[in-house]
C-alpha cells in the first residue's frame, strides 16, 4: 500500500486521507494524514488476534496514565477492517531520527550532510530528549519495547532540539518474561532478546537507545565492523547476540572499522564510558549495563559543554583546540564549573565537578533547574538563570523571579545579589579572587557555579 490518494476508516466511521509515509519498520508503516496533526499506523498482521491484541493494548495504554504529559504519540482509534493499525496524534513537520544516520546515497561530502541536519550539539540534545523519556516510562514501571530509528520522530527544522515523539504507543507493557514475544527491530535488539533468553524489559530498552544514540552521533553501528560488513551473514547474528567485540574495544580490535566520524569528536569522554560499558561487559551482563537516566545525564552534560565556531557556526565539544570541521581556532570561553557547596565547612562537597558547561561570547548560556537542583523530567527545563561573557567579565542575571548570589573568595570577601536585572563580575580579578554563583541559600547545603576563563588558541 501507498499513502497517496488512499483512504482508510476508524472504528467510529471517521475518515483518513493518507499522505506521504513517514516510516517503516518490521510491523508496519507509518503515514501522514492529510490537513490534519494525525498519522496513521497500519500493521502488516492483519489476523484477528493481532486485531483482538491491538485493542486490548490501545485501551490498556489509555488506562495507564496521561499519555500526553510524554513525547509519545497518543493513539486515538483502530481501524476498520480490511486493515488492522490505529489513528495517533503525531505534529506535523516531523520526520524519523534516521534521517540523521543514513545519508542519501548520492552524498558527495559526510561532513556538509552531517552538519546541515543540525550538527552535534543538536544531535546530542534530540537525544537527550529521547533518554528522558524513556526514562519516564522505565520510572511507572512500563518499556517502551522497541526502540528503533523509525519510530522516534523529530522536527524536521534543523533549528528546532526539543521536539521529538515516539510512534508506537501500542508497544508498551510491563517488563515481560522470555516466554513472551519479543518484539525488538532487526539491528537494535539486545543480545538477550535476539537468543531468546529474555523478555523486554529497561535494560533491553537501554541496549536499544544505546546503539541509536552511538549511530545517531557517529553515523556507524557499534557491533558492525568491517569483519561483519564483508563477511557472511552468520557474522551479523554473531554480533548481534554479543558473541563479536564491539568496533571500538581497544582490547580487541578484530571486529573494527574505518567508517563513521572519528569517535574523539563526536562521542565526549563520559558518553564514551557508557557506550564501553554498554557494548563490552553491558553485552553478556545486562545488569552492568548502563540505565536510560544515565544516558539523560551524560547527553545533555554533554550539549552544555559544546560551542558554537564562529567561523563556519558549527557546534563541537570545548575541549578541542580547533572546530573539527573547519580547523579554526578555538574561541576564549568560561568553563563553569557545577559543584555541591557545604556552607558549615567552606568547602565543595567533593573536588570532582557534578558538570561542566562552556559560555563564549557568542551565545548566551542559560541555566537550568537540571543544573540548578538536579531537576529531572519535565520542570527540569524551566529557565533559572542567564549568563554572558563580554571580554573578561560575565553578566548574570536571573530567569524565574528568584534570587541569587555571588561571592569572592578574596578578601574581603563580597557578596552581591542577582535578581531580573544584570550583575556583571569580572572572571579574573586580583581583588576579589574568584567568583563563586550559588544556587541556593548560603546557610544550607545547594549547588555552586565557578567560572574559570580558558584563553582561545592563535588565529
Amino acid at each position: 500500500m501507498t499513502g497517496a490518494n488512499k483512504r482508510v476508516v476508524d472504528v467510529l466511521g471517521n475518515v483518513y486521507e493518507l499522505e506521504k509515509e513517514l516510516g517503516c519498520g518490521g510491523q508496519g508503516t507509518v503515514f501522514a494524514v492529510k490537513n490534519g496533526n494525525l498519522a496513521v499506523k497500519i500493521l502488516v498482521d492483519r489476523s484477528p488476534a493481532r486485531r483482538t491484541h491491538l485493542r486490548q493494548q490501545l485501551t490498556q495504554v489509555r488506562m495507564l496514565f496521561d499519555i500526553k504529559k510524554l513525547a509519545i504519540a497518543s493513539p486515538l482509534e483502530m481501524l476498520k477492517p480490511p486493515y488492522v493499525g490505529y489513528v495517533m496524534e503525531l505534529l506535523t513537520d516531523m520526520v524519523p531520527i534516521s534521517k540523521l544516520i543514513n545519508p542519501p546515497k548520492n552524498i558527495n561530502c559526510l561532513v556538509e550532510w552531517y552538519l546541515e541536519g543540525g550538527g552535534l550539539r543538536r544531535r546530542l540534545l534530540l537525544l537527550a530528549r529521547c533518554a528522558e523519556t524513556l526514562a519516564q516510562l522505565h520510572g511507572k514501571g512500563l518499556v517502551y519495547t522497541d526502540p528503533s530509528p523509525n519510530n522516534i520522530f523529530i522536527s524536521s527544522d534543523v533549528k528546532n532540539d526539543d521536539i521529538i515523539r515516539f510512534i508506537d504507543a501500542d508497544n508498551l507493557q510491563y517488563a515481560s518474561s522470555s516466554s513472551s514475544i519479543n518484539v525488538y527491530t532487526p539491528g537494535f535488539g539486545a543480545p538477550e532478546l535476539v537468543t531468546g533468553k529474555s523478555g523486554a524489559n529497561t535494560l533491553t530498552d537501554a541496549h536499544a537507545f544505546a546503539v541509536i544514540a552511538f549511530q545517531t552521533l557517529s553515523l556507524v553501528h557499534p557491533l558492525m565492523g568491517d569483519i561483519v560488513n564483508d563477511g557472511e551473514p552468520e557474522l551479523e547474528m554473531q554480533a548481534l547476540e554479543g558473541k563479536l567485540p564491539w568496533i571500538d574495544n581497544f582490547d580487541d580490535n578484530q571486529n573494527s572499522t574505518t567508517q563513521g566520524l572519528p569517535r574523539d569528536i563526536v562521542i565526549s569522554p563520559n558518553l564514551r564510558i557508557l557506550c564501553k560499558s554498554c557494548f563490552e561487559i553491558g553485552l553478556k551482563e545486562p545488569r552492568e549495563r548502563p540505565g536510560i537516566a544515565q544516558w539523560a545525564e551524560k547527553l545533555y552534560s554533554a550539549a552544555n559543554f559544546t560551542i558554537c565556531c564562529p567561523e563556519c557556526n558549527s557546534t563541537y565539544y570545548a575541549n578541542q583546540k580547533n572546530c573539527p570541521w573547519c580547523h579554526y581556532p578555538r574561541p576564549t570561553f568560561v568553563q563553569v564549573r557545577i559543584q555541591r557547596w557545604e556552607p558549615l565547612q567552606g568547602h565543595f562537597k567533593e573536588k570532582t565537578p557534578l558538570q561542566g558547561l562552556a559560555l563564549t561570547s557568542y551565545e548566551p548560556l542559560i541555566v537550568t533547574s537540571r543544573i540548578v537542583n538536579g531537576r529531572t523530567g519535565v520542570d527540569s527545563h524551566n529557565h533559572n538563570i542567564e549568563l554572558i561573557l563580554e571580554e573578561e567579565n560575565i553578566k548574570v542575571r536571573s530567569l524565574n523571579g528568584q534570587c541569587f548570589w555571588l561571592t569572592s573568595e578574596g578578601n574581603p570577601r563580597v557578596e552581591k545579589e542577582v535578581g531580573d536585572r544584570w550583575v556583571r563580575f569580572p572572571v579574573r580579578s586580583e581583588n576579589y579572587g574568584s567568583w563563586l554563583l550559588h544556587f541556593g541559600n548560603l546557610d544550607y547545603s545547594h549547588r555552586v557555579a565557578t567560572f574559570n576563563l580558558i584563553s582561545g588558541e592563535n588565529v
